[in-house]
């Protein structure tokens, strides 16, 4: 079986392209306020191994570093991780249940987006983005968008706030991305640790390689 570091290829972080189409909605929602601070728990018990070192290896626990595009000769990492979710149920009903709690906030289930994988080390292999979930289908002015992978039940979310798709699209910001889904979580009850880990994975334009860790309480 190929190892990681034969399908990694060459490791860089790549810009993203152009998104083409009519928006679902005419600009992002603005019911959610990511601004200000949630009241910080301390990280849940399920997570004391990882808050005490950086995580500079995928191989070392569930929790992804990046999510990556194939390439001619491997993978390349795209977007930083940058929250950890712990819901109380694992794999496909912990996802669902993440998913809920944004589809009630009035996000839009699978929107328009590319294809990205993330390191699974039970299997050794890249796997699919699993669910995802956006402010808006397609984004033409700009949204907050989420893709996410459940691994040992553990799941590791990319959270961001796109660009508008023309003239060209991309990533704005990765620290609203992730204040966002603190509040919507925190406003839902959930245990939320700000910053709690680092994953040494600082990126522009504004991602200080630390991810939130978001615990549903049983």
């Amino acid at each position: 079986m190929s190892t990681r570091r034969d399908f990694l290829g060459k490791f860089g972080l790549a810009g993203v392209g152009t998104v083409v189409g009519a928006a679902l909605l005419p600009s992002p929602p603005d019911a959610t306020d990511s601004s200000g601070t949630v009241e910080a728990a301390e990280p849940p018990a399920e997570a004391g191994d990882w808050v005490d070192d950086p995580i500079t290896d995928e191989d070392e626990t569930p929790i992804g570093r990046y999510h990556y595009e194939p390439t001619l000769d491997g993978y390349r990492a795209t977007a930083p991780f940058n929250v950890v979710v712990l819901p109380a149920a694992e794999g496909e009903s912990g996802l669902e249940r993440i998913m809920s709690v944004l589809v009630d906030e009035g996000w839009v289930r699978n929107p328009e987006e590319y294809t990205r994988y993330a390191w699974d080390r039970t299997t050794e292999e890249y796997v699919r983005q699993e669910a995802t979930a956006a402010q808006t289908y397609y984004g033409i002015n700009g949204r907050r968008h989420v893709r996410c992978w459940s691994f040992e039940g553990v799941v590791s979310m990319q959270a961001h706030e796109d660009t508008p798709a023309r003239p060209t699209h991309g990533v704005t910001s990765y620290l609203r991305g992730r204040e966002t889904m603190e509040r919507i979580f925190a406003d839902e009850g959930w245990r939320v640790s700000p910053r709690a880990i680092d994953l040494r994975n600082e990126t522009e334009p504004d991602h200080d390689g630390l991810a939130t860790v978001i615990a549903e309480e049983p």
